[in-house]
C-alpha cells in the first residue's frame, strides 16, 4: 500500500507498494507467462505430446525455441528479473503463446510499451459503441482516436458547432477544424479557453501515443499555424476535466455545457465523449437541435445557415422547443 492507500495484485496475492513499482511489474509480468504458458498444450503449436511431462503446458525451453530466444533469458524473464525485453523479443513471445488481442495488450503493457497496448492502425468502433453513441440522444456524443480525429458520432455531435458529414473522414480532426475551418472557429468564438485547451489536451495524448505514425503528417499541418505553435510551445498539457464550454450553434444558440470522457476498454485508443449541460436552457435547445434532426428540417436550416439567410433562426429554436421533445 503506498500513500494513497493503493495495493497491487499479483497472482492472487496482494503485494505492497513500497516505490520498487518496476520490480512489482517484472513479477507481474512473470506471473503472467506462466500462466498463459501452462494453458498451451504442445499440439497447440505442433510440438510432439509423447512422453512423461511435469507441466500442463509448453515447458520453458519449448517457449524459448518457438520464439527464438534463449531458455536461461526466458527462465529470468519468468522468474521476474529486470531483463527489459524489446518489442520484437514480446512480440515474438506472443506469437509462441498464442496470445489473443486482449492479452498481447497486457503483455505488452507489463513489458513497458504502453504505446502497444492497442494496435496504433486500429481504430474501428464497434457496433455496440456506436449504438451507445445513439442512445445518448439528444446529447451530443462522439468517439475520438488519439489524435482527436472524430471516428464515430451521434446526430446531434455532427450539427454542434457544423456538419462533420461534410468532411472526409480524415477531415474530422478537432485542430483541424478548430484551426482551419472558419464555421468551426465561429462556433467557439465565444469560448476563450478552448483553443488553449484543445492543443494542451492534444499534446497530453501525443505523448501516450507518440511511436504512432499519423501524429507527424498532423503536427506538420497544423504548425502552418502561429496560434496553434505558441500554445503547442508552451509545453502546457492538461485534460481540462469539468470545465464549461460555451457552444454557439448555428440552428439554436448558444450552448453551455461540460465534457465527459471515458476510454473505451475492448480497445483503449478510443475515447467517449459525451457533452451535458449545465443548465434546461442549453437542455431545451439540444432537444430543439434533435427534433429538427428527427424531421428533417436540419438540412434546410444548414442550407440557410450556408447562404447566410438563417436570420430567425436562433432566435425562434427555444421558443419552438415544446414541439418537439419535452424539457426533462
Amino acid at each position: 500500500m503506498d500513500g494513497v492507500g493503493r495495493t497491487t495484485w499479483l497472482g492472487g496475492a496482494v503485494r505492497a507498494d513500497n516505490g520498487g513499482m518496476a520490480q512489482v511489474r517484472n513479477e507481474e509480468l512473470g506471473f503472467f507467462l506462466r500462466s498463459r504458458r501452462n494453458r498451451v498444450r504442445p499440439c497447440d503449436v505442433g510440438l510432439a505430446t509423447g512422453g512423461r511431462r511435469r507441466v500442463p503446458g509448453l515447458r520453458r525451453e519449448e517457449v524459448a525455441v518457438l520464439a527464438n530466444i534463449g531458455t536461461s533469458w526466458y527462465t529470468w524473464l519468468e522468474q521476474g528479473r529486470d531483463v527489459q525485453p524489446s518489442e520484437s523479443v514480446l512480440e515474438s513471445i506472443a506469437e509462441a503463446l498464442l496470445l489473443d488481442r486482449e492479452e498481447r495488450a497486457h503483455l505488452f503493457l507489463l513489458g513497458g510499451y504502453p504505446d502497444r497496448v492497442a494496435n496504433p492502425g486500429d481504430s474501428a468502433v464497434g457496433e455496440a459503441m456506436r449504438t451507445l453513441l445513439d442512445e445518448m440522444l439528444p446529447l451530443p456524443a462522439m468517439v475520438t482516436d488519439p489524435r482527436n480525429t472524430v471516428l464515430a458520432h451521434n446526430t446531434v455531435q455532427r450539427y454542434l458547432a457544423s456538419d462533420l458529414e461534410e468532411f472526409a473522414a480524415g477531415e474530422r480532426n478537432c485542430a483541424i477544424q478548430t484551426f482551419e475551418n472558419p464555421e468551426w472557429a465561429r462556433a467557439f468564438r465565444s469560448d476563450d479557453g478552448h483553443r488553449p485547451h484543445l492543443v494542451a489536451k492534444l499534446r497530453a495524448s501525443y505523448a501516450e501515443s507518440i511511436d504512432d505514425p499519423e501524429w507527424s503528417p498532423l503536427l506538420s499541418r497544423l504548425r502552418r499555424h502561429e496560434e496553434f505553435c505558441r500554445f503547442w510551445d508552451s509545453g502546457a498539457v492538461g485534460r481540462s476535466a469539468g470545465r464549461v464550454k460555451s457552444i454557439e450553434n448555428p440552428y439554436v444558440g448558444t450552448l453551455k455545457m461540460t465534457m465527459t470522457t471515458m476510454i473505451a476498454q475492448e480497445n483503449q485508443r478510443l475515447t467517449l465523449s459525451v457533452y451535458q449541460p449545465v443548465d434546461s436552457l442549453t437542455r431545451s435547445r439540444l432537444e430543439t437541435l434533435h427534433g429538427w434532426i428527427n424531421d428533417g428540417s436540419i438540412e434546410r436550416r444548414r442550407a440557410e445557415v450556408l447562404a447566410g439567410t438563417d436570420d430567425g433562426a436562433v432566435a425562434g429554436a427555444v421558443d419552438e422547443a415544446p414541439v418537439h421533445l419535452r424539457i426533462v
